[in-house]
C-alpha cells in the first residue's frame, strides 16, 4: 500500500451491481506537519484518471442510485441530467468555473449521503451559469480534469479519506462507481444529477465532510440511514 501525503484544507461553501469491494482505510497520524494518509480502495483522487479504459462490467443506471449515467448518450443522458430537482438540495455551495472554455460559476447541490449496505451513496447536482454560447460537459467545465469533478469524503476526526469506489484508473470506465462526467452537455442553467459511491466509514461516525476538488467543502454532512 502506497502512502500519500495529503494536506486537508477547511473551506466552506450517486448500486451495487459489482461484487463486494473491500475498501482499505486511510489511517494517518500527525507529526506536527501534514496528515499522512494511506489511500482507500477507490480511485486516487488526484491522478486525473484515464479516458481510454473500457470495461465489460455491467453498471446500474443512474436512476438506481449510481453507476454510469447513460454513457451511450441520447435520451438516457437527457433523463439523467434532469432527474433531480436542484431546488430540493439540502445545502449548496458555489465556486468559479475552473476552465478556459467558459466563464461563470458552478453551483453544487447536496441532496443526500445515504448508507447502502457497506457503501455510502452521495447524490449531488451540478448547475453551471456562464456567458459563453453552446454546451459543455462537467469535464470541460473543470479544466478537462476528472479529479477536480470527483468529490471525496473526509473524516477529519479520524484522519481518514474515502475516494469513489473504483476497480480501474479511469474516472468514466464501467468500473467506476459514479456518474459520467464527459458525456452530458450542459448549457448555462442546465443541471446534471451526479451519483458517487464510497466505502462505508470504518469508524463509528454519523457525519463526514464532502470535499469538492474545485471548490469548498460541505462540512459535517449527516449520514442517512439505509432506506427500507
Amino acid at each position: 500500500m502506497t502512502a500519500h501525503r495529503i494536506r486537508l484544507t477547511t473551506r466552506r461553501g450517486a448500486l451495487l451491481a459489482l461484487a463486494s469491494l473491500g475498501a482499505l482505510s486511510l489511517a494517518a497520524c500527525t507529526t506536527g506537519g501534514d496528515a499522512e494518509f494511506e489511500e482507500s480502495g477507490g480511485n486516487e483522487a488526484g491522478d486525473g484518471g484515464s479516458d481510454s479504459d473500457s470495461g465489460d462490467q455491467e453498471q446500474p443506471a443512474a436512476s438506481d442510485g449510481g453507476g454510469e449515467e447513460g454513457s451511450a448518450g441520447g435520451a438516457d443522458d437527457a433523463q439523467a441530467a434532469s432527474s433531480v430537482d436542484p431546488a430540493d438540495a439540502i445545502a449548496t455551495l458555489e465556486y468559479p468555473i475552473a476552465s478556459d472554455e467558459a466563464e461563470g460559476t458552478m453551483t453544487v447541490g447536496l441532496h443526500h449521503l445515504r448508507r447502502r449496505g457497506e457503501t455510502l451513496e452521495l447524490l449531488l447536482t451540478f448547475t453551471p451559469e456562464f456567458t459563453e454560447p453552446g454546451a459543455f460537459t462537467l469535464f470541460d467545465l473543470h479544466g478537462d480534469n476528472h479529479s477536480v469533478v470527483a468529490p471525496a469524503l473526509v473524516d477529519r476526526a479520524n484522519l481518514t479519506r474515502y475516494d469513489i469506489l473504483n476497480t480501474s484508473k479511469s474516472y468514466d470506465s464501467p468500473a467506476m462507481w459514479n456518474s459520467t462526467q464527459n458525456v452530458i452537455e450542459l448549457s448555462s442553467g442546465d443541471t446534471q444529477a451526479y451519483w458517487a459511491n464510497f466505502a462505508a466509514p470504518i469508524d463509528d461516525i454519523t457525519a463526514i465532510d464532502v470535499v469538492m476538488g474545485a471548490g469548498p467543502s460541505f462540512e459535517d454532512v449527516q449520514i442517512e440511514a439505509e432506506e427500507g
